[in-house]
């Protein structure tokens, strides 16, 4: 049932295709009429895939809560499936609509399915997690609808001051673990300062410019906006990193200035 739509999204594989089109079944078999809407979004949306370093990202949206046995049942299902050969780790989160309509501070998730890294499935009730707020952000701004309706007519908008709060928690948390949140991925130094620089260039540019991309496009415009020759050998390194290359790791006192440089953005239009 997912087909037609996901035959729109540039630069899928077949089999990635036929993933999605797995997961949608999936929920469909266990959700039937609850299930709203299931949206791809972040780099496989976007067409900025790059297999061994992109994942699949997939929100579902159910009418109301379920139960946290069901929740598991469905999200260790949705785990059995065999990602691509062609590439891709399953990241997924099912919400509940009520829940996420209702005004919030940090908004809960049913259940989370990330088949990267142990626990693959993590029960979401009484679990708030602020960084959702930036998964409806991209969802409605480039997502594409797998079924269901359009993003935008499922999703709601999240408050930009949330949204600030959540880019800054992220900032945050991803700079005081570094290395130790990437463990299992390849290249663990690579892929903390690649994640930092290229979601620090997207996030200057929503700051500056109200709009939501992919990193590449986030480090496309700053290297077109900012002239320092150090800061585009940030990017060409992440970037390196981001397409499936092993960089030299850049300075560290280049990569604190440009994460302070972040944060104090964040903050200041955090207010």
């Amino acid at each position: 049932m997912a087909a037609d739509r996901i035959r729109g999204v540039r630069k899928i594989a077949p089999d990635q295709e036929q993933y999605l089109e797995r997961v949608v079944s999936t929920l469909g078999d266990d959700l039937g009429a609850d299930l709203i809407g299931v949206y791809l979004h972040g780099s496989l949306a976007m067409g900025a895939f790059t297999p061994g370093r992109s994942d699949i990202d997939v929100i579902a949206v159910c009418t109301t809560s379920i139960s946290s046995e069901r929740s598991v049942a469905l999200g260790k299902a949705l785990a059995a499936i065999p990602t691509p050969r062609s590439g891709g780790d399953l990241e997924f989160n099912l919400v509940a609509d009520d829940a996420m309509r209702a005004p919030f501070t940090g908004p809960g998730f049913e259940v989370r399915v990330n088949t990267h890294e142990e626990p693959f499935v993590v029960d979401g009730h009484d679990r708030p997690d602020d960084y959702l707020a930036t998964d409806y952000a991209m969802v409605r701004a480039r997502g594409r609808s797998l079924y269901g309706p359009g993003p935008r007519e499922a999703i709601p908008e999240p408050d930009r001051a949330v949204l600030i709060r959540a880019f800054l928690d992220d900032h945050e948390v991803a700079r005081s673990e570094g290395a130790a949140w990437w463990g299992g991925h390849d290249l663990p130094e690579s892929a903390s300062m690649a994640y930092l620089v290229l979601n620090g260039a997207r996030t200057l540019r929503y700051l500056e410019t109200g709009e939501l991309g992919s990193k590449a496009e986030g480090a496309a415009w700053l290297e077109q906006h900012d002239p320092d020759p150090s800061v585009h050998a940030l990017l060409e390194a992440a970037l390196t990193y981001q397409r499936g290359g092993a960089p030299d790791q850049p300075d560290e006192r280049v990569l604190d200035a440009f994460l302070d440089r972040v944060e104090a953005a964040l903050r200041a239009a955090a207010g």
